[in-house]
């Protein structure tokens, strides 16, 4: 291919998009050619590149409405976060800004992404650095900002949720519930979700799904105060293009005891990059249990069609009512034994927790080898499953209000007496 033919080809590619109107404002001149190569195509030629610091940034008293994207150099700066901050609050909200300079720190680029700025490049930068860099910032800003819309409302007005799943029992499939619930409601909204493995010991999020455990998982829960856009970014796994996964692998003969609030703390942090929240809660650790149901606005209750499993099905409803009052509550009924041959009916796990059954998520234990043996969500690796199929009218309600219980009826002897029996304690 000729080169006038490569530069046509694209310059009609570069057509296809719109213009960025960006500003520069760097005093390093080799910096200064290389920022106004990489700006030539995403800005048609009209970036204004300019040499200086910050100080000629905060110079400007009015901005461009439609400015898209500034560069600055903070070499010279004396408080280079300080003066960060306040350029941040100068210019136009939706303006992507990356910072440059001679200080090659992590924290000093913490803390210029904690008061706002995109990305910070040390000088000197190679060649098409930048250009990667403002690839990267504009893309997590039409993300955030302009992707998709959950239904009833624009995603960058709509309120964080955490969605935990908890399980009556061991085996009645609440890990892989949670994933695929993720992974459907990911789908569904066009949106980032996050899946989080709490069972920091035992956990199997992270193995069914092919991603490596880590063990900063336990370190943010112990102080969730110093969690930043960069350890989000290196501790949350991307799986699909809208689920991210973590997860953590401590040795069993580990002593992490979670201090109050942990969870919650943590969940506040994470929801910064993360409007929804999937929680694999673990029944094993009482204190984290409460912690993340606490922080919770929706709880899935799974419960196996055994004696035990509507006992502690009841144990875990009270809880959920005294410790989230304000969450919602949905129950499905799982596990590999068939519901026609059980001795205890839906029916009667509705009588006992006086509200109908959301869900009745039948066994598929071909589907869900597949999707062990793939690495991959449920709904991925066998989309036709009746698990899948089962899970999308809930999945389908879960971002819109709703829900409640069933009248109480009259229950059989046996599930009477240990309803009753609870009650009592």
């Amino acid at each position: 291919m000729s080169a006038s033919a490569s530069q046509q080809l694209a310059s009609s590619a570069v057509e296809d998009k719109p213009a960025l109107n960006a500003m520069a404002f760097v005093s390093d001149t080799a910096s200064l050619a290389r920022v106004s190569a990489d700006l030539f195509n995403p800005t048609l030629g009209k970036a204004n590149v300019r040499e200086g610091t910050i100080d000629a940034a905060l110079a400007i008293s009015e901005w461009p409405r439609e400015l898209d994207l500034l560069i600055v150099d903070l070499s010279d700066s004396h408080d280079p976060v300080a003066d960060a901050s306040a350029l941040k609050t100068a210019v136009p909200g939706g303006c992507v800004v990356i910072g440059v300079g001679r200080i090659n720190d992590v924290a000093l680029y913490r803390d210029l992404l904690g008061v706002g700025f995109n990305d910070y490049l040390a000088m000197p930068f190679a060649e098409g650095a930048m250009g990667r860099a403002v690839e990267r910032a504009i893309e997590a800003r039409q993300r955030g900002g302009a992707g998709a819309v959950p239904v009833g409302n624009s995603q960058r007005d709509a309120k964080p949720r955490t969605l935990s799943v908890i399980g009556t029992r061991g085996g009645v499939g609440t890990t892989t519930a949670a994933v695929t619930v993720a992974a459907m409601l990911g789908a569904r909204l066009k949106e980032e979700i996050l899946l989080i493995d709490f069972d920091l010991h035992y956990g199997s999020l992270m193995l069914a799904l092919d991603l490596e455990a880590i063990d900063a998982l336990r370190e943010a829960l112990d102080q969730p105060d110093r969690i930043d856009s960069l350890f989000i970014q290196q501790v949350a796994q991307k799986k699909t293009e809208h689920l991210y996964a973590m997860g953590a692998e401590e040795a069993p003969t580990g002593r992490f005891q979670a201090r109050p609030h942990a969870a919650s703390d943590f969940l506040r942090s994470v929801h910064r990059r993360f409007r929804w929240i999937v929680a694999d809660v673990p029944r094993g650790d009482p204190v984290i249990q409460r912690q993340v149901l606490e922080a919770s606005t929706d709880i899935l209750l799974i419960t196996d069609l055994s004696l035990p499993g509507v006992r502690d099905a009841m144990r875990l409803q009270q809880m959920v009512h005294e410790v989230a009052p304000g969450a919602r509550l949905l129950i499905a009924t799982s596990g590999a034994l068939d519901a026609r041959r059980s001795a205890v009916k839906v029916a009667d796990v509705e009588r006992t927790l006086k509200r109908k059954v959301d869900c009745q998520i039948p066994s598929d234990v071909t589907a869900a080898l597949a999707a062990i043996n793939f690495g991959k969500p449920l709904s991925d690796a066998a989309p036709n499953s009746a698990i899948v199929k089962a899970l999308r009218p809930l999945v389908a309600s879960l971002d819109t209000p709703g829900g409640g219980g069933a009248a109480p009826k009259k229950v059989s002897s046996l599930l009477d007496r240990l309803s009753q029996g609870l009650k009592k304690k």
